[in-house]
């Protein structure tokens, strides 16, 4: 009697974490298509700007050299969509330090940083010399 007993509390155990996988596996697809809404919300908040030129061989920069921008709670990135293809990269207030280049296709929207806190002071640059311009959603 005691081994069926056993065999039974087996089978409801498996049962049971059958259904916490399953309801963790519907969590993570209501969480993609919230992410999903979120970025398209994030985009719907872009703007278009300029970054300026500072000087032969020099990158251009956004905001204006010697300022920053603020990051806030609509998005949980940093995106550019330029006209043209270029690499950017991001420089916090707080560290003073850039994250690295990344390429972003013209026309497309590209993370150039990620999981970025609200809040946080930030310039962007291009590896060009003159103007350009792009969408910015942050």
């Amino acid at each position: 009697m005691g081994k069926q007993k056993v065999a039974r509390l087996s089978v409801a155990a498996a049962l049971l974490a059958g259904g916490v996988i399953a309801g963790a596996t519907g969590s993570a697809n209501a969480s993609d298509q919230r992410s999903g809404a979120t970025a398209q919300s994030c985009y719907e908040g872009a703007h278009y700007e300029m970054f300026w030129g500072v000087g032969v061989g020099r990158n251009a920069f956004w905001p204006e050299q010697g300022t920053y921008a603020t990051t806030t709670p609509a998005c949980a990135d940093i995106n550019v969509r330029p006209d043209r293809s270029y690499s950017f990269t991001v420089c916090f207030k707080a560290t003073g330090r850039c994250n690295g280049w990344h390429y972003a296709p013209a026309g497309r929207w590209t993370v150039v940083a990620s999981r970025v806190l609200d809040g946080t002071k930030f310039y962007l640059q291009a590896n060009e010399p003159d103007s350009i311009g792009a969408y910015l959603a942050y």
